[in-house]
């Protein structure tokens, strides 16, 4: 008994059409009023079909054969390679993917803190709505490009990296997550930091800090006083307690830090770096003033606490104006950077010591009434000295009297001395007076400098 063959379905198979002359098409649309001419070939669309790893049936469509017969060599090349990716995965928008993605990240408070104001400035804004299939390498580039202050842009050449990073790890991840097959940001340029002038670079002198001081507030003084004393960081000056002041010794022991996150300040039990641990001398001024401090408030504990055991307002040395509770009892809350940075400047303008530089940029930002986003020039300003600007001066004052930059290191909290190098042979060096003293010297009929003199075969004497 003969047996019935079975013909393999045709792979990809053409769409009928009622615009197609074929003969497939014509027997599925014969009594179509506007019949084409016959043809032998299918002139419509190709569809291809195929089975995802997950057994699930998909299809495309293509608008010749050839095309695919190509598309499905393609998808078995992938299936065996365990590369292909289900295009459906890369139609999400990096909004919603952001959503799923940022629970997984992982670090300090105070990154992810700084990560999470990148993204809702300058990312959002601008890819919020993008599908991650949309994403391209000539966009990526243009929006770097656009974020640069040097064209126009609101961010400096390292924050540029910071926002471009983010966006990096985002479309990195979507590739790990088999959403995208490559990610198109690799391969964008950054652009490179701007080395500023040595001048700008240099660190203000203490004749310029005692100025500034003077334009303080009185209860800011010891905490000016100290930071120039011992180059502490701001952090560790704010998170500094009794327990880690010892005046016999004349030392002050670097333990822990305040850090403020999302307006929240908290403890935080390690410094910086593994090279924060330390312990700073403390000059006869710095030591004065902090006895003085100490002696001013008699409620101030010296007793050692955890982080866990929350801020302890009573055993920080230094704090915001002092305030009265409810109770009438001192209260005593940590000092934070927004409100000091606000008097730092207020006092470098009075002390007629600052270098302002204003930058114009423009910013994407939503209308108050409609909501669409809308481009709007603003203007950021840059002002030496920073309060930070007190490290390298105490660097510098090291430096002047002879102490080796290995222990400049060590007392600074550096891991690298790249810029403490920087600050030996630059920072404390007046160039320009060296030069005038020479000539002045030379004028005055000092002494000269011995001069080279090449004996000549002939002459004897060149």
């Amino acid at each position: 008994m003969p047996t019935k063959t079975t013909t393999a379905p045709r792979n990809p198979r053409p769409n009928p059409s009622m615009k197609c002359g074929c003969p497939p098409c014509l027997k599925k649309y014969p009594r179509n009023p506007r019949t084409p001419v016959p043809i032998e070939e299918h002139a419509g669309s190709w569809e291809a079909r195929y089975t995802d790893p997950t057994g699930k049936g998909r299809s495309k469509n293509w608008p010749t054969e050839t095309a695919g017969i190509e598309f499905l060599e393609q998808v078995r090349t992938e299936m065996r390679q365990r590369t292909w990716v289900d295009p459906a995965r890369s139609e999400i928008a990096l909004c919603a993917w952001h959503r799923l993605w940022w629970p997984t990240q992982t670090g300090e408070e105070t990154t992810l803190d700084r990560d999470s104001r990148s993204y809702r400035n300058h990312i959002e804004p601008h890819w919020g709505k993008t599908k991650l299939y949309e994403f391209s390498w000539l966009g990526i580039q243009t929006w770097v490009n656009g974020l640069h202050d040097a064209n126009g842009g609101p961010l400096a050449a390292s924050s540029v990296v910071k926002a471009f990073q983010i966006l990096d790890r985002m479309l990195e991840a979507a590739k790990l997550d088999r959403r995208l097959p490559f990610n198109p940001a690799e391969g964008v340029k950054l652009p490179r930091m701007k080395k500023k002038h040595p001048e700008d670079r240099r660190p203000p002198t203490y004749a310029q800090l005692w100025l500034i001081r003077a334009n303080l507030p009185d209860y800011m003084h010891a905490l000016q006083i100290v930071a120039q004393e011992t180059g502490l960081r701001w952090g560790e000056l704010a998170g500094l307690r009794w327990c880690w002041v010892d005046f016999k010794s004349r030392r002050l022991h670097v333990r822990e830090v305040l850090t403020e996150v999302r307006g929240k300040i908290k403890r935080k039990a390690y410094p910086k770096s593994d090279a924060g641990l330390r312990t700073v001398p403390l000059t006869g001024l710095a030591c004065r003033v902090l006895r003085e401090l100490f002696a001013e408030e008699p409620d101030a504990s010296t007793a050692v606490s955890e982080p866990i055991d929350g801020l302890r307002e009573n055993e920080l040395v230094f704090h915001g104006r002092n305030k009265k509770s409810r109770q009438g009892q001192p209260y005593r809350a940590p000092i934070r950077r927004s409100a000091f940075r606000r008097l730092w400047i207020k006092a470098i303008k009075a002390a007629g010591v600052v270098r302002m530089k204003v930058k114009k940029y423009w910013a994407e930002e939503p209308h108050p009434e409609t909501g669409r986003m809308r481009k709007v020039e603003k203007e950021r300003t840059d002002y030496w000295p920073d309060f930070h600007d007190q490290r390298d001066a105490y660097a510098s004052r090291l430096h002047d009297r002879g102490v080796p930059e290995v222990i400049v290191q060590e007392v600074l909290g550096h891991e690298r001395a790249g810029k403490v190098t920087w600050l030996y042979t630059h920072a404390a060096a007046d160039f320009a007076g060296q030069v005038l003293a020479a000539l002045e010297r030379k004028k005055a009929g000092g002494n000269k400098p011995l001069r080279l003199v090449v004996q000549s075969p002939k002459s004897g004497v060149a």
